[in-house]
């Protein structure tokens, strides 16, 4: 187009094809830009949850049968609301092992850990059984099932006290796990129903925002343990990192679940190495029992962490954060997420986002002669 200049005796006539050229392909383009905007902001899981509805033919006949007789089962146990996200059969398609995934009030999945359930065929009746884990016995089916040496055993704790309670030591000094500033969704915290003993996961958290956003360290420590080789979105493989603090006493675990592969910093993979406060240690994925991105963070002690052959795990302890305001707590100066469903049952007040005040950090840099430890824990 040239650029010329005019100045017109008189008001020339409108014409208005040219603005209707004009405006119109830029509002188009204006919507396409925003579409992908948001696309890209708000990238989608690679786990898309399974409605129990698959193509004839696709499946054996056990397998067709779960999937027809599912539905009912699922209502018959009072969870009509729950849909299939993953779904794992043994050898022989006897048994199986279902995720079921749950919506919120808008009919959203919600990127969290997944109901936990067992199915196993009766063959005189061909008929499959539904084993919740929230059923008093699950555990005693569950450790005699083909599933026993999965990566799942690793959240069911046969030898715990099933009648004990979570202990009231209140740790604190913890912050988000997520650059300062953002908002995330917490999607579970005190409602954790994934874990056997159900007490075992009363204190741990999940939060999600529908990207693979950065993990910040919530409260420094020592790289204790890692793997960062699963797959993204891989259902049998969990990717984690596993901080030791040992300013408390006992010393505690950090356990970040589901992070994405490859997302460790290569300085982070040498177990000792010093983690600051706000400081990058991984990034969020789908990896393991999951329904979505999102990170499941708790801190457990020393006398509850399992042997970290796949990732860490043991009871999680109460704990508080600077920069939540809600269920606070006087003695450790800090707060606990919890969302308003959840408080409507077990107390306190509830919200459905949290802001972080956790601000970046570089590696510390330390150099050590000797071991120093602290008499007092900080809590």
């Amino acid at each position: 187009m040239n650029n010329q200049t005019y100045t017109p005796q008189e008001e020339p006539p409108r014409r208005k094809s040219q603005a209707s050229r004009i405006w119109l392909p830029t509002l188009a383009l204006l919507i396409i830009a925003l579409f992908l905007i948001f696309r890209s902001n708000h990238p989608a899981s690679r786990k898309e949850p399974v409605i129990p509805t698959p193509a004839p033919g696709s499946q054996n006949a056990l397998e067709m049968l779960l999937y027809t007789q599912l539905p009912q089962l699922v209502t018959e146990v009072g969870h009509s609301n729950w849909s299939l996200d993953d779904v794992q059969f043994n050898n022989d398609n006897s048994q199986a092992l279902l995720w079921m995934a749950e919506s919120d009030e808008d009919e959203d999945i919600l990127a969290r850990e997944p109901e936990i359930v067992l199915a196993i065929l009766d063959d005189s009746t061909q008929s499959w059984q539904l084993h919740l884990i929230s059923d008093e016995d699950f555990i005693q089916v569950f450790m005699q099932s083909d599933f026993r040496d999965s990566e799942m055993a690793a959240r069911f704790f046969p030898d715990a006290d099933p009648k004990a309670s979570p202990s009231s030591v209140v740790y604190g000094g913890y912050r988000l796990p997520w650059r300062s500033g953002l908002t995330k969704r917490l999607t579970w915290s005190v409602g954790h129903s994934s874990c056997n003993p159900k007490y075992y996961c009363t204190y741990a958290f999940d939060f999600a925002d529908g990207t693979m956003f950065e993990l910040l360290a919530a409260k420094g420590g020592f790289v204790y343990h890692w793997r960062d080789t699963c797959s993204n979105g891989d259902s049998g493989c969990t990717n984690s990192i596993t901080i030791e603090d040992r300013t408390t006493k006992p010393w505690t675990y950090q356990i970040y679940l589901h992070i994405a592969k490859n997302s460790i910093p290569a300085s982070l993979k040498v177990k000792g190495t010093p983690v600051a406060q706000g400081q990058k240690i991984a990034n969020v994925d789908d990896t393991g029992v999951s329904t979505g991105h999102h990170v499941h963070f708790m801190v457990i002690e020393e006398t509850t962490l399992n042997s970290c052959r796949n990732y860490c795990f043991g009871k999680a302890v109460d704990i508080t954060f600077t920069d939540v305001m809600i269920n606070w707590d006087a003695g450790t100066r800090g707060g606990r997420p919890r969302l308003a469903s959840e408080a409507s049952w077990y107390g306190g007040q509830g919200q459905r986002e949290y802001s972080s005040g956790n601000k970046t950090s570089a590696a510390p840099v330390q150099f050590y002669l000797f071991p120093v430890f602290k008499d007092e824990p900080v809590r």
